[in-house]
């Protein structure tokens, strides 16, 4: 198989800029396991307009906007806006930030939150409320949805892992288990499992993150719970936790998840992410996150708990890295915990450096380009 482009990695940010390129008419083959260790397997992540920058905000509230588009033209339903709330020292920046992009993220007092959500916020920082489109999409759905769509535009989607990318004359042959492919170009979308498929080694942290999944019955009261960042919790060995509220599990369970960032941890290396993935995480980080959870929802009656390990990719800037890195092969790689609910707004900037027109974004390139070890 011969293609204008060959985008590895099948992850959100993967299969949003495969979808972007086809429609572009690009001859394209977007390879990636279905399913990876990677935050877009799990069931729920956090979507939101408001955003700790205003490059962030952006870049959710363009993605956002082509939500209903997506779902629409695949078939496949994957977002669920019931709202997100944060408890953070700068809230109302974030919702003053947001209200540009049409969000109507606003003040909201702890009374207000406890007898709406049940949820119970001790601290003394600024809340905000936003409704819909706050809420969360499946990462699941959402990545079937691009590969459906990219499919539709004449992608080839290979379920399989890259097992080398090599240089040739007149571009690189990528292979696998699905034999060879010659590609002109390449995009790298690898996530914390880059790898040594490029020479060139980029500045990035595998951050190792615990995540707490816990069985939901809901309220007797039938209230619905929104989405939550929330700073300085009251178990302080995490120092800012996020939940996603409850939702159906691939067995039929409902279950709410919960993490956060322990005040000491040390990135992983290449080698050392296999032995991550199969562990149960980190105890007493699984502790402080059931006692935040207890504590933030103190109305509710838990069913069983269960932990598993995860990895944030991070970047030295903050952002995703989207550029080019060797001649002929970019990336868009770097979440930094943010990206799942930005993924088709961040791969359609990546897409557009395949472009004549070159660079397709209000924002200044020089925030994502690359850093280099």
């Amino acid at each position: 198989m011969d293609v204008d482009i060959a985008v590895i990695g099948r992850g959100m940010i993967g299969a949003a800029a495969g979808r972007h390129l086809a429609e572009q008419g690009r001859s394209v083959a977007l390879i990636g396991p279905g399913d990876q260790y990677s935050s877009h397997g799990d069931a729920a992540r956090i979507t939101r307009i408001v955003g700790r920058t205003g490059v962030w905000t952006e870049l959710a509230a363009q993605a956002i906007g082509r939500y209903g588009d997506i779902a629409e033209r695949s078939g496949i339903d994957f977002h669920v806006p019931c709202g997100f709330l944060a408890a953070h020292r700068d809230a109302a920046d974030w919702a003053e930030r947001a209200a540009v992009f049409g969000s109507d993220a606003r003040l909201v007092d702890r009374a207000w939150v406890r007898e709406t959500t049940g949820i119970n916020i001790s601290n003394d920082l600024d809340l905000v409320f936003e409704g819909a489109p706050g809420g969360y999409i499946r990462p699941r759905r959402l990545v079937a949805a691009q590969s459906r769509l990219a499919e539709a535009a004449g992608a080839t989607v290979i379920n399989a892992e890259v097992d080398s990318l090599r240089g040739v004359a007149g571009g690189f042959e990528v292979s696998g288990s699905f034999g060879t492919i010659s590609a002109r170009q390449v995009l790298l979308a690898t996530g914390a499992f880059a790898g040594d498929l490029a020479a060139v080694q980029l500045a990035v942290e595998r951050r190792p993150r615990t995540v707490v999944m816990v069985e939901w019955e809901g309220f007797d009261d039938g209230r619905e719970i929104p989405s939550l960042i929330c700073d300085q919790p009251a178990d302080e060995r995490v120092e800012e936790i996020y939940w996603n509220p409850p939702a159906e599990y691939p067995d039929g369970v409902r279950r709410i998840k919960i993490g956060g960032n322990l005040t000491t941890f040390g990135p992983l290396e290449q080698d050392q992410l296999m032995d991550w993935f199969q562990s149960d995480g980190n105890p007493d980080e699984v502790d402080s996150l059931f006692q935040n959870l207890r504590a933030l929802l103190p109305d509710a009656d838990f069913g069983r708990l269960t932990s598993k390990p995860c990895v944030v990719t991070g970047t030295v800037t903050g952002y995703p890295y989207i550029g080019w890195i060797d001649e002929g092969i970019a990336v868009a790689r770097g979440g930094n915990g943010s990206s799942a609910k930005s993924s088709d707004e961040v791969g359609r900037i990546a897409a557009g450096l395949f472009s004549e027109a070159g660079w397709d974004s209000s924002i200044d390139q020089s925030v994502f380009t690359p850093v280099h070890v």
